[in-house]
């Protein structure tokens, strides 16, 4: 069955088929494996065919042998010879001849012309095998120079490319260079501005300091004068609490200067954060 033949089967067919030389190179796919079991399934009754035509060629041969000197004899007694048949029997031995001679044959027996034939079929057989591996390689060489020939052309094409816009990519360069020397001096003299920047800035920064830390001071030596003067006027007023009520009225001026003490203590913290 179909399904039964597979490589190996086919490759004894091919080394049988081909011996004594070897099997020519074959590419193992699906549609080369199709092919070859229609030729190796054709080939098999043929085959089986041309063995039992030799066997009972030789067996026969003997037979063949005896009646061909039978007939000899009764046409010698008979006097007939060839030039006294008729012309399309004559005729029709000679071509019968012609073919026996192009076949290789030693005699026109019908053994003898189908061994021949299944021979003939045998070797179309690998003909036809030897044109189909043909076919193959040529179509796989083919579609490499197709391959080649588009690769080759792609080629040429950049190669003109590159040659038209050497030149121009040459000036880009320069120009590149150009900018990229621009950019560098550009860099170096902004980093040199950037720096006395720092520094200036940072001149500045500490003269603020040093002015908040003066303005602080003249604030602080405010607060503590404040302050001496507050402690005085408490002590003033803790020797006028057991004066008559009349006294009020300075006891009222004395809480308000409490209340700028206040203020004062809270600007005082708010400069001292903001220096720090």
């Amino acid at each position: 069955m179909d399904v039964d033949i597979d490589w190996n089967i086919l490759d004894a067919w091919l080394k049988e088929l081909f011996a004594p030389e070897l099997p020519p190179l074959i590419s193992k796919t699906p549609a080369m494996l199709k092919q070859l079991k229609t030729l190796y399934q054709l080939h098999k009754p043929i085959l089986t065919a041309q063995q039992t035509v030799e066997n009972v060629q030789s067996e026969a041969a003997r037979e063949y042998t005896a009646l061909a000197a039978n007939i000899a004899d009764i046409l010698k007694t008979a006097n007939i010879t060839l030039s006294g048949l008729s012309q399309p029997t004559s005729k029709a031995l000679s071509e019968l001849s012609a073919t026996a001679s192009d076949l290789g044959l030693s005699d026109m027996r019908i053994e003898s012309f189908e061994c021949a034939i299944a021979s003939q079929t045998i070797q179309r057989f690998k003909q036809q095998t030897e044109a189909a591996l043909l076919a193959e390689k040529t179509q796989k060489l083919q579609e490499k120079i197709r391959n080649s020939q588009s690769r080759q052309a792609k080629l040429r094409a950049l190669l003109e490319e590159r040659q038209s816009t050497v030149g121009s990519e040459e000036q880009k360069s320069r120009e590149w260079v150009r900018n990229a020397q621009v950019v560098q001096q550009k860099s170096s003299e902004y980093r040199e501005r950037l720096e006395e920047l720092q520094r200036i800035q940072s001149e500045r920064q500490a003269e603020a300091r040093g002015l908040e830390y003066e303005q602080l001071k003249q604030l602080n030596d405010r607060v503590e004068q404040m302050r001496a003067s507050v402690d005085e006027k408490q002590n003033m007023y803790d020797g006028y609490k057991a004066l008559p009520p009349d006294i009020q009225l300075a006891y009222l001026k004395l809480e308000e200067a409490k209340v700028k003490l206040d203020q004062l203590r809270a600007d005082c913290e708010v400069a001292a954060d903001a220096c720090f």
